[in-house]
């Protein structure tokens, strides 16, 4: 044995063993990824430490990446994000999702070279609830919260707001609607632990030190996700929460369980699809969003309804012109309204992403990225699906309560966004990482004595149903019962369809006003024109006309407390008893309203044009005597 081999077996020792600390560098680096603007040289250094130790492992243990089902799917989503970073032509908006995806890939591959059998399963779990609680006090002490519900509101300002600001964020405070769509991925695996909860004699005080834990931890999650007030972080809840039953009713020993995780969303659907059609379009919309001129209250500020539209259309726009690139990661805020400007939204609102995850990735990483992240979606919920029918009790209550956060986190994903590279960002990765591990500690499972590990006995495993040809003999009353459900879910899906199709046949939608019409209009006419060339207008001019039988001064009493409610400043104003009129500003005088009401002959004739100057208006505001 030459003395070189002597010293080799104990430093080769010694460095697969730093290579297993990869967990403990990705926690060091993490502040500095997150927050790469406050220290950019330690940024640096996390970047090539973390680089520094793949390569380690690459060297000493022969692995490159962890061994995992998402390695294909995984593959396509990370050649895309350098063609992100290189046609994006805003470094300083690119550079902090930049860093947060690197953050959330060393993330993934740190928890799934770390987790192998329960015991670190057990481990990573512990992790992710304490990322969950700092999620949830950092929200709830920085937050600023909202004014819909009175007691949730007074409830929420009783708690200290104690983090006034927060390096690269363009706000002072936490929007409580993106910490509800983070704790969407949380709410339904804090159930599940709970309810998947096994007690044992054995270790009587610690099962019940863990499950005061647990209780603890799901009663955080639902407190501050009420306090948010987010209609839409309440409704990804909701459905995380449905799949989360589902899924657990389909995977039960008991047939009437199983037979109770179908009718369950067949349930919710109808319920959902009669409290629509009874209350009417418009009240739906109302009840979830607010009424429609309202602002809704998003992780950017207030957006209306049609607002949010208009994004989803400008999105579409985008993506039509950028289909392989994506327009720049991160660069949405600043590529619209020069690309692609906004006629209902004030310019100076920051819309920082197109409020739909789904458009969103194909934003920031182009239609190949968005092919890999719905790939990634794909394959966790066909990996939690297996390894919670083969896998022990605690395997299936981890499994199932990370793909119903998966499904709440993106049904809140459906109208808002939890972005690639955002902070609370992290935590998808990190379950994503759990997700992948579950299969190796299935395998690890199968491979130990029942004193050992507690798995479900193949002679209590979930048996085949019967053949779909053969389920109608075998169950005639669920038969008939899902006949009877399907007659009437199709028969209210074409009563609405029909109403819709003779909605829009028989009243066109008119685009949207800035300001209200006058409540006994008639004959209102709302449309948009392009303005006069140089007159210096942005976009479109929103322009409307109407008549109306009351007297002039109702109509002008009217529009004096809509325009000091809505907040517009009076710059020019004059009338009489036959006529009234004149010239509004708000958001610093880029948003201009131009009124002028006429009494002809004991009918009132009014006109209204409202847009948006490139440079704002600056006219001596003068007193109605002027």
């Amino acid at each position: 044995m030459t003395a070189l081999s002597i010293f080799r077996t104990p430093l080769s020792a010694a460095l697969r063993r730093l290579s297993d600390l990869e967990w403990l560098a990705v926690a060091l680096a993490a502040p500095f990824l997150l927050f790469p603007s406050v220290r950019p040289l330690l940024t640096a250094v996390s970047l090539v430490l973390l680089a520094a130790l793949w390569l380690l492992r690459w060297v000493v243990r022969r692995e490159p990446w962890p061994v995992a089902p998402f390695d294909s799917a995984l593959l396509l989503f990370t050649l895309t994000i350098p063609v992100a970073i290189w046609v994006s032509a805003l470094p300083e908006l690119t550079l902090p999702k930049a860093t947060g995806i690197v953050l959330g890939l060393a993330t993934f591959r740190a928890v799934v070279f770390a987790v192998r059998d329960q015991r670190s399963l057990n481990l990573a779990l512990a992790a992710l609830c304490l990322l969950g609680l700092a999620i949830v006090a950092g929200g709830a002490l920085g937050a600023q919260w909202a004014d819909k519900i009175p007691v949730l509101e007074l409830l929420a300002n009783r708690i200290p707001r104690l983090l006034t600001s927060l390096p690269d964020l363009r706000t002072d405070a936490i929007n409580p609607n993106q910490l509800a769509g983070a704790l969407t991925l949380f709410l339904p695996l804090a159930v599940a632990l709970v309810v998947g909860w096994r007690f044992h004699r054995e270790g009587r005080a610690v099962a019940l030190l863990l499950f005061a834990g647990r209780m603890a931890f799901l009663i955080l999650v639902v407190g501050v996700l009420l306090l948010t007030q987010s209609r839409g972080g309440w409704i990804g809840g909701a459905a995380g929460l449905l799949a989360l039953g589902t899924l657990w009713g389909l995977l039960a020993r008991r047939r009437w369980m199983r037979a109770l995780g179908v009718t369950l969303p067949l349930l919710a659907l109808a319920i959902g699809l009669g409290a629509f059609l009874c209350a009417g379009p418009e009240r739906a919309s109302e009840a979830l969003y607010g009424i429609a001129q309202e602002g809704v209250e998003t992780a950017v500020g207030s957006v209306t309804i049609q607002g949010r539209l208009e994004i989803w259309s400008r999105a579409l726009y985008a993506i039509q012109d950028f289909p392989f690139t994506g327009c720049g990661l991160g660069t949405f805020r600043q590529v619209v309204p020069i690309l692609y400007p906004l006629f209902l939204t004030a310019p100076d609102q920051d819309i920082a992403h197109a409020h739909n995850i789904f458009l969103q990735t194909a934003l920031d990483l182009g239609l190949p990225g968005l092919v890999a992240y719905l790939a990634l979606l794909g394959v966790a919920g066909a990996t939690c699906y297996r390894c919670a029918r083969r896998g022990s009790p605690l395997l299936r209550t981890v499994a199932l309560g990370l793909v119903a956060g998966l499904v709440g986190l993106h049904v809140y994903g459906l109208a808002d966004a939890l972005v690639l590279g955002s902070k609370p960002g992290v935590a998808f990765w990190f379950a994503l990482g759990l997700i992948a591990a579950l299969p190796r500690v299935a395998d690890w499972e199968a491979t130990q004595p029942w004193p050992t590990v507690e798995r479900v006995h193949a002679s209590r495993a979930t048996p085949p149903g019967p053949r779909l040809t053969q389920y109608p003999l075998a169950h005639p009353w669920w038969t008939a019962t899902l006949i009877v459900v399907a007659i009437v879910l199709l028969s209210a899906a074409s009563y609405l369809g029909w109403q819709v199709l003779q909605q829009v046949g028989a009243s066109p939608s008119h685009p949207s006003l800035r300001i209200p019409i006058y409540p006994a209009a008639q004959g209102v006419d709302v449309r948009l024109e392009a303005p006069p060339a140089d007159a210096g207008w942005v976009g479109s001019l929103e322009i409307a006309t109407f008549s109306t039988t009351h007297p002039i001064a109702d109509v002008v009493a009217f529009y004096t407390g809509a325009l000091a409610e809505a907040g517009w400043e009076t710059n020019i104003e004059a009338g009489d008893a036959t006529s009234w009129g004149g010239i509004y500003t708000r958001d610093g005088g880029y948003s201009v309203c131009l009124l002028n009401v006429f009494d002809i002959e004991g009918e009132v004739w009014a006109s209204i044009v409202c847009g948006d100057k490139a440079e704002p208006v600056d006219i001596p505001s003068l007193s109605p005597g002027d």
